[in-house]
């Protein structure tokens, strides 16, 4: 059977971290979940999509700024049933040239 860990991931403390917090100390699940990465710049593109479905949100750790930083960060760790990741490589021109595309379902331990 397929092992996988939490994915976690870093930002700066802001208007969602309230509710990150509500959810880790309840222990609620979450039907759906979207995290996307940009590219900065005049046209910013999203260049890397997770999906997640019933996740929880595992752990919410705030830390101090760092290195100069005024604003803090907080680490956060989602567990999760399904992940799909969607990449989408970057053409000469800095747009989309095509998205690579994998997923999996680790309740029912098979590829979607």
């Amino acid at each position: 059977k397929v092992s996988v860990t939490n994915l976690s991931f870093e930002h700066y403390i802001d208007r969602a971290s309230p509710n990150l917090f509500k959810y880790c100390s309840s222990g609620k699940h979450i039907p759906q979940a979207i995290l996307v990465m940009r590219k900065a710049g005049g046209n910013p593109l999203e260049y890397l999509k997770y999906t997640f479905t019933d996740l929880i949100i595992a752990m919410v750790s705030p830390s101090g700024s760092q290195g100069g930083e005024i604003a803090s960060r907080e680490s956060i760790e989602l567990s999760f049933s399904t992940v799909k990741q969607e990449y989408v490589v970057q053409n000469q021109q800095g747009g989309s040239g095509g998205t690579i595309t994998a997923g999996y379902d680790f309740k029912a331990n098979k590829e979607i």
